[in-house]
Parts: structure tokens; C-alpha cells; sequence
């Protein structure tokens, strides 16, 4: 007796596999994990090399750049599990509201004294670039569904001599 593949059934179809219920907890922990990993081993290398307060200066810009985005992740998250329909727009809005909080921080709060703005923006900049890389890639492998299998009016039409000779 031959055992069904993965995702099959015993009598050899395929079977769709479903969807996550909620994919951006998913790309979150992906962003994060490429953006934490590759900052967090910049500024140990900066270290010794440009000192600590060059280093402390590239984590700073990381780390503004992960609580920044992740916001809108998680309320992405929240939203999708209240209402399916509602994640895409919170995800949005919440992408409007950081670049204009973002931007509030850049022209009318200053760094702190110990921030050395040069490695506070190659940080920054590094971080955004790694962020996005990994908000692509995390959202394009993610299953989605395409169609409402709970719409009734998706279902094919019953009348009619489509598919009769």
C-alpha cells in the first residue's frame, strides 16, 4: 500500500492547502530578524573600529526603524484578526501615519548628544533598505487566498447551456 503524499488523498488528488488566517506576524518576524541580525552585527563590528558612540549611533538608527515598522505590521495583525477585510487598509493608514511621525522626529526633535548623525542615517537608511527587502520577500511568499469561498456569488451559474452540446 503506497501512503497518500503530503497535501493528498488516498486516492491521489490534490488537495488546496488553506492559507494562513493572518500573514503579518509572519513578515514581521521576517523584517525583524533581517533587519536585528544584520544591525546588530554592523554595530558590533563599528565597535572597535569607529568606537561606541558610532556603533551605539547605528543601533539607534535600527532600532527607530524596527519599532517605527513594526507598528504598522502589528496593526496590520490586529486589524486582519477583527475583520479579514480591514488588515490591507490599517496596514496603509499605518504606513501614512510613520512616515509622517518619522518625519516629525527628523525636522522637529533632535538627536540626542551622544547620536552621531552620519551613523544614525547609514544606520537608518541600511536598516529601511533591509526592512524592505524583507517585507518583499516575506509578502511574496506568503499564501494568500485569492478567492472568498464564503461569497455566494462566486458560485458558477446554475441555468443555462454552458458546457452542453
Amino acid at each position: 500500500m503506497i501512503k497518500p503524499g503530503r497535501g493528498s488523498k488516498p486516492s491521489g488528488a490534490l488537495v488546496a492547502s488553506s492559507a494562513p488566517r493572518s500573514p503579518w506576524l509572519g513578515i514581521l518576524k521576517t523584517c525583524v530578524a533581517y533587519t536585528v541580525g544584520v544591525g546588530a552585527v554592523a554595530s558590533i563590528a563599528a565597535w572597535p573600529i569607529l568606537g561606541a558612540q558610532a556603533a551605539g549611533s547605528l543601533a539607534f538608527g535600527c532600532g527607530l526603524i524596527v519599532v517605527f515598522f513594526g507598528i504598522s505590521l502589528l496593526v496590520a495583525e490586529w486589524a486582519g484578526r477583527h475583520r479579514a477585510t480591514w488588515a490591507l487598509p490599517a496596514f496603509l493608514f499605518m504606513y501614512f501615519v510613520k512616515i509622517l511621525g518619522m518625519g516629525f522626529l527628523v525636522l522637529f526633535s533632535g538627536l540626542p548628544e551622544w547620536v552621531l548623525a552620519p551613523y544614525f542615517m547609514w544606520g537608518a537608511i541600511g536598516s529601511l533598505v533591509l526592512w524592505q527587502f524583507g517585507e518583499i520577500r516575506a509578502f511574496s511568499r506568503a499564501r494568500l487566498p485569492i478567492f472568498d469561498h464564503d461569497d455566494p456569488s462566486t458560485s458558477p451559474p446554475t441555468g443555462g447551456d454552458h458546457g452542453k452540446p
